[in-house]
């Protein structure tokens, strides 16, 4: 508080009212004793007033300094001295000039405390207050004070309120705390309530009650007064206050679900109870919270509902289910994977390892569990792999899959894990090999009885006719000629069946190919007419052929296969046409697609003709239409089955029109392309004339053939051709002959006795590698014959019998040079006896090739060119049969061991039975000597003779096998050409 002062003014204001009323009573005189005495007393009254003031300014509390309105000091007290550190006080009569600059030095920044005083004493205000903070930290609170009469001087009192100051700071801070937690409580999504040691609320926060009034209520409550305010039970207020009670008591948390209804239906809270303690142990405090989980347990129980139906879902799916985590370990398994329940609550967490350990199973199926586990997440896609389990029930083999999956980071996440029981389909495929290699085995049974039966008949038919046309060739008696031609005639009858039966199998086989050439159908008619006049002159026939000037003159097919097809129909139509005529006519009856000419072939005749309920059975095999029928007119009953399968195999069908006793017609259309002359392929005959007969000239010839009288035969027609002949009986004799003597030809029979000619073939190719060119001789015309022998080694293939062109050509063919091979060509036509089928080359099989180009070839231990044409391109099926032929020459190893030790001569042949088949698919044609050996070896067991022959094929099995192994690892297998590469 500041006080403005002046004495002196007071006291002369006074006598001089004294004066002016003593003016008019007295003397000047007494007016000046009188104010001499009002002066004392004014004096008096002046001190008593300083004394005053001064211990007025002294007892305050306050430090005071008084200045003139112009800022100079007047007074200070102790106060304030002691406060700034003044000296002491002069009085009120002492000028202080310095004091305000020792004032405002005490100051933490003393331009401020001037700056604002002089803008109080400006501003002329009756009151200012501020605080001030001294140099040392203490914070002043300062009072100026202007009276209304400025002349009283201006007060400035200063006052220490520092504690004061931080006292209300630190309220103000633990408010602003408070209302920062009471904030941050209430925005909590549970809710939180604070008790005494009494358990009476003392802080809730607003998630607990939505009503103001009651947050305010509630304080110094409990929870029976609540219960009471909400209606609800004493028995929850109860149950709290056991809670309560456990929490204090235990001093640990207490944890419990409370479930109610209200407006928004059944609720369910978990709450708390977390105790606080004194530091002597007394309650403090008890913490409660609660949070509202209704929508948790319902989507728990949702999440529990949901995962019940996944896992019943997944237990009945016929497939092994698991999850495992980024480090191998089971999160889950189905009960198809493994059903025990105990077992599968016990391997969550636990990892292939720890199974396997856990119940006896190898460690080996870990492994490579973790092998392929690893292996998906490196290679970041599906891997699969098999595995088989030896259960009591049997071997059961599983398809396993792993689906790695990964976060979006691209780190790992989990393996999905699945696995198909593949025991059915498994053991199905071992049937099916089985079957298959029964198939095969029945198929080949089939092939060697027709190839068996071929050779048996084909050999002495070969004899016979062979006799017929050197017989022809001599001087004959016209009953002797006669006699000749009988005999030709039945040889060529018996060779026609042969033909349709060897036709047949290859049909059923789906072996037969069909040629593509260009023939004239003037000249195919001309054919079966030329073929069949004499039988139809014989029976008083009269035979006609027609072709319509509407069919193009040059058409592409295969003109042996439609000769065929007519001359069994039309065969036929004579055997069974006794009076009139047969008619085979070729007609034009429209276009098709991309050119092609629709011709339509009819036979038709005046015969016997057919019930109607026989017509439909009349194209199978060995049908006809009662037994009188064979007796009567004879025939196997093929040709027709062989014909309608010959036309389907060109696209066409053939049908029958007949009334009995009133004749037969039978027709087809073919599809064929409209040729020109140039498709035409020429004829290569040849005539007695041919300059190639000189070439033939003092040419050697090693002719190997069993059979004496064909051996008589060929060399009777060589020896016409001035070409020098060195015979041999079996394949052996071949080999040592070979050894001495130089040829220019070899013609090789095929079945000989002692050694045939696919052993004999590959003895002289890579023991003494011979390149001399090798022609096949065999009765065998069964289609792949042709590429069994050029797998052997050899260089071309001639079907028994033939006839003296033939072979003339053939081996001129091979001992001429290179300049006149390229002229000849080869074709081959017997209109007497139907076209003797040379098979084309298959895409796989070796091209024949000039002798001086096959030095430097070697034979290739296998080769898979079969197997791609029984498997159609399939090269995983050309893997597992390579696989397969893999055991099976670890079973024939193990088969001849065990056959040399037992002395057991049966399973010695046996194994190598076994073991021929395999070989011949994949063209392993230079082991078949010694396992032909073995497969035909004598008794008694002479281990002496024996074993030599078993190391050789043990050792070249062995080299093919890891051929094969090598190859399979590195994928070298499957093309034709891969194979023809291996040596």
């Amino acid at each position: 508080m500041v006080v403005f002062y002046n004495n002196y003014h007071s006291s002369n204001s006074t006598s001089n009212e004294s004066l002016r009323a003593g003016h008019q009573e007295q003397t000047i005189a007494e007016q000046l004793a009188d104010l001499q005495r009002a002066l004392a007393v004014a004096q008096a009254e002046n001190r008593a007033h300083q004394a005053r003031f001064a211990m007025l300014m002294q007892a305050t509390g306050e430090a005071i300094l008084l200045t003139t309105a112009q800022g100079r000091v007047l007074a200070t007290n102790q106060a304030c001295r002691d406060l700034f550190g003044l000296p002491a006080d002069p009085g009120f009569h002492g000028l202080e000039p310095d004091v305000l600059a020792a004032v405002q030095l005490c100051f933490r920044e003393p331009a401020d405390f001037i700056g604002r005083a002089r803008a109080w004493r400006a501003a002329r205000t009756a009151t200012a207050v501020d605080d001030f903070v001294m140099a040392d930290g203490r914070v002043l609170e300062c009072r100026y004070a202007v009276p209304a009469d400025e002349m009283l001087g201006h007060l400035l009192s200063f006052r220490d309120v520092t504690a004061a100051r931080r006292a209300a700071a630190l309220e103000q801070e633990l408010a602003e705390q408070r209302a920062m937690f009471t904030t941050l409580l209430d925005q909590l999504k549970v809710e939180v309530a604070v008790f005494d040691a009494d358990a009476r609320y003392r802080f809730v926060n607003a998630r607990c009650f939505n009503e103001e009034a009651m947050l305010e209520w509630i304080i110094g409550k409990d929870d029976y007064d609540l219960s009471a305010r909400r209606g609800r039970p004493a028995e929850l207020a109860q149950r709290r206050q056991q809670l309560f009670a456990e929490a204090v008591q235990t001093r640990a948390e207490v944890i419990w679900e409370e479930a109610f209804t209200t407006n928004e239906g059944p609720q369910q809270l978990r709450r708390h109870f977390i105790p606080v303690f004194w530091p002597d142990g007394s309650l403090r405090m008890m913490v409660g919270t609660g949070s509202n989980i209704t929508r948790r347990r319902l989507a728990e129980q949702q999440l529990v509902e949901q995962r019940a139906f996944y896992e019943f879902v997944l237990d009945h799916i016929p497939c092994d289910i698991g999850v495992f985590d980024e480090a191998g370990r089971y999160m889950f398994v189905n009960a198809t994977g493994i059903n025990d329940a105990a077992k599968r609550t016990w391997v969550i967490g636990k990892n292939n390892f720890d199974y396997c350990r856990q119940y006896g199973h190898p460690m080996a199926i870990a492994e490579g569990r973790q092998h392929y586990i690893n292996q998906a997440y490196e290679s970041r896609k599906l891997v699969t792999f098999e595995e088989a389990f030896d259960r009591p029930t049997g071997m059961v083999h599983q398809l396993r899959c792993m689906q790695p999956v990964f976060n979006p980071d691209g780190s790992p996440k989990m393996i999905v894990a699945y696995g198909l029981n593949i025991t059915d389909r498994v053991n199905t495929e071992r049937q099916l090999r089985h079957a298959k290699l029964a198939a095969e085995s029945a198929v080949r049974a089939r092939e060697l009885f027709l190839a068996n039966m071929s050779h048996e008949i084909r050999t002495p038919m070969n004899a016979i006719l062979g006799m017929s046309q050197l017989l022809a060739k001599t001087v004959l008696a016209p009953e002797q000629d006669s006699y000749r031609q009988a005999i030709t005639t039945s040889a060529e009858h018996l060779l026609v069946i042969i033909n349709d039966i060897l036709d047949l199998s290859k049909l059923e086989a789906g072996k037969m190919t069909l040629e593509e050439m260009g023939f004239t159908p003037q000249h195919l008619l001309a054919e079966v007419e030329q073929t069949l006049h004499y039988k139809a002159v014989e029976k008083g026939l009269n035979l006609v052929t027609r072709v319509a000037p509407t069919v193009p003159p040059v058409l592409i097919g295969d003109p042996y296969r439609i000769r065929q097809v007519l001359l069994n129909l039309a065969g036929n139509a004579i055997k069974f046409t006794e009076t009139g005529r047969v008619t085979v006519t070729c007609d034009l009856v429209g276009t098709g697609p991309e050119g092609r000419a629709a011709i339509e072939f009819r036979v038709a005749d005046t015969g016997i003709g057919i019930e109607p309920e026989f017509v439909h059975s009349l194209f199978q095999e060995f049908s006809q239409e009662d037994s009188s029928v064979t007796r009567k007119y004879g025939g196997t009953g093929l040709g027709l089955s062989i014909s309608r399968n010959l036309l389907r195999l060109m696209g066409c069908d053939v049908e029958a029109e007949s009334v009995k006793g009133k004749g037969t017609v039978m027709r087809f259309v073919l599809p064929l392309p409209v040729g020109t002359p140039t498709d035409l392929v020429p004829k290569d005959a040849l005539p007695p004339s041919s300059r190639m007969l000189p070439s033939l000239r003092a040419k050697r010839v090693l002719l190997v053939e069993d059979n004496r009288f064909n051996r008589q035969i060929a060399k009777t027609f060589l020896d016409h051709a001035f070409v020098e002949v060195t015979e041999a009986e079996n394949g052996a004799v071949a080999v040592e002959l070979s050894k001495t003597q130089d040829f220019d030809l070899v013609l090789m029979d095929i079945q000989m006795p002692v050694m045939d000619g696919y052993a004999a073939t590959a003895l002289l190719r890579q023991q003494l590698g011979l390149t001399v060119p090798i022609v096949a001789l065999t009765a065998n015309a069964i289609k792949g014959e042709r590429e069994k022998c050029l797998a052997a080694g050899m260089d071309d293939y001639l079907t028994k019998p033939f006839k003296e062109d033939e072979l003339l050509r053939k081996v001129s063919r091979w001992v001429m040079c290179q300049a006149l091979e390229n002229v000849e060509a080869e074709a081959y036509n017997t209109p007497a006896t139907g076209p003797v089928e040379q098979p084309a080359m298959p895409a796989a099989g070796p091209e024949p090739v000039n002798t001086a180009e096959k030095k430097d070839t070697a034979a290739p231990l296998y080769q898979t060119d079969e197997l791609l044409h029984v498997g159609q391109g399939d090269v995983e099926f050309v893997r597992f049969m390579l696989e397969t032929f893999v055991e099976s020459c670890h079973e024939a190893i193990a088969g001849f061991s065990q056959a040399v030790e037992a002395a057991d001569v049966r399973q010695l042949r046996g194994t190598a039975h076994t073991l021929r088949p395999n070989l011949t698919h994949l063209r392993a044609l230079h082991i078949l000597p010694c396992v032909e050996l073995l497969n035909e070896w004598p008794e008694p067991f002479e281990l002496a003779a024996v074993q030599p022959v078993v190391d050789e094929a043990i050792e070249l099995l062995g080299q093919v096998s890891s051929r094969i192994v090598t190859d399979l690892a590195a994928e070298a297998y499957g093309s034709p050409a891969a194979s023809a590469e291996i040596a």
